[in-house]
């Protein structure tokens, strides 16, 4: 761990310590996600890269001691090439954010599959600060995350009808 300043606030940073310089990098000229992203789906162009499995049926099974429990029955895998994966965030990088100039700070409230995936490197690619809130989270939890994220933005949610 190191400790720094970043944007006039100090804090801490978690990284390799392999590395001296906290933007060094492996490959040459890369110094951001979305590059490492890209160059990643450009030199595995047709290998598999995610996977999903459709839903087939939901069953809610109650055990003995009350605890319920929620089976999913899912499909075999369809896989999607890191070229696919890279042609889905370009487009939806270009569709998407001609609609929504001037987005800044997102958090998406999705389930960890691949439409989380292809938005979060979409954001990536217009560097837009992501804090990802997870519905595993609980009520408690969430309406804390949520607080904290409306600390941080420019703008405040009002409760007008």
């Amino acid at each position: 761990m190191v400790v720094d300043d970043f944007g006039g606030e100090p804090g801490q940073t978690v990284r390799n310590y392999r590395f001296k310089d906290p933007l060094s990098s492996l490959w040459e000229d890369i110094s951001t996600l979305p590059e490492l992203f890209e160059i990643s789906c450009k030199n595995r162009c047709d290998r598999v890269f995610l996977g999903i499995r459709r839903l087939i049926a939901r069953e809610v099974e109650t055990s003995e001691d009350g605890k319920v429990f929620e089976k999913l029955h899912l499909g075999d895998y369809e896989w999607k090439t890191f070229g696919q994966t890279l042609e889905a965030v370009c487009s939806l990088v270009l569709v998407w954010f001609r609609l929504v100039t001037s987005l800044r700070n997102v958090t998406p409230f999705l389930h960890t599959r691949e439409e989380w995936f292809i938005a979060l490197q979409g954001y990536f690619r217009r560097n837009v600060t992501v804090v990802t809130i997870y519905s595993s989270l609980g009520e408690e939890a969430l309406c804390h995350s949520l607080n904290e994220i409306c600390a941080l933005c420019p703008w405040q949610p009002t409760n007008k009808k």
